[in-house]
């Protein structure tokens, strides 16, 4: 079994090592965090430092942030660390058509997760609780789904992309890099990168 390091030890790191509770060749072994003292036991294991504690000691490692533009920092902050990020799929998801599934490293799939067919995920994507996602999607690095969004066929998302909990997502939108989709946002159609839409049907917030 493969013990696997948590960088991130707030809800969504405590709901990634339930994740890897339920796995049977990953474990996971401690957190690390920057706002944590070393020593805090949380779920049952240890914050270990912050950042400047990790070494190349460390073998496996999950980006347990839900922010993707902080996930984004982090994953250049640490590129030239020599850690492996491996892809977490819960027991409990579906991927119907798991050969025609690409999922780049450190994604994470969380229980109740519908994945159909002939969908490529960048590295570091998280799928949260309870999605669904169509034919022929494409997600890019370092976006974050959050729990019960539908995304429907042929939807091409960018990368740092933020999608809210119980986010609607018609067919065929693009959705522009770092990007941010309400929770419950029904989106029908295209979004600018940068962009921050909510509502029924999803529009551009204004300041």
């Amino acid at each position: 079994m493969h013990e696997v390091y948590l960088y991130g030890a707030g809800g969504l790191g405590r709901e990634i090592k339930s994740l890897l509770d339920a796995l049977t060749d990953f474990r996971a072994a401690g957190f690390f965090d920057d706002e944590k003292p070393p020593g805090t036991i949380i779920n049952g294991i240890p914050v270990l430092g912050g950042k400047d504690a990790l070494t190349d000691v460390v073998k496996y490692l999950i980006l347990s942030v839900g922010s993707p533009l902080v996930k984004a920092k982090l994953g250049c902050a640490l590129k030239d660390l020599s850690a492996e990020y491996p892809v977490l799929v819960h027991p409990a998801a579906i991927l119907q058509h798991r050969q025609s599934i690409t999922m780049g490293e450190g994604t994470v799939i969380c229980a109740g997760a519908v994945l159909t067919t002939n969908i490529a995920l960048g590295n570091h994507v998280l799928v949260n609780l309870n999605c669904t996602m169509g034919h022929d999607v494409k997600i890019g690095d370092f976006t974050s789904v959050m729990p019960g969004a539908n995304i429907a066929g042929e939807v091409n998302i960018g990368k740092g992309v933020l999608i809210g909990s119980g986010a609607i997502l018609l067919n065929g939108i693009t959705v522009g890099d770092f990007a941010t989709i309400g929770a419950g946002a029904v989106v029908t159609r295209n979004i600018q990168a940068g962009v921050t839409v909510a509502g029924v049907p999803a529009r551009p917030l204004t300041r």
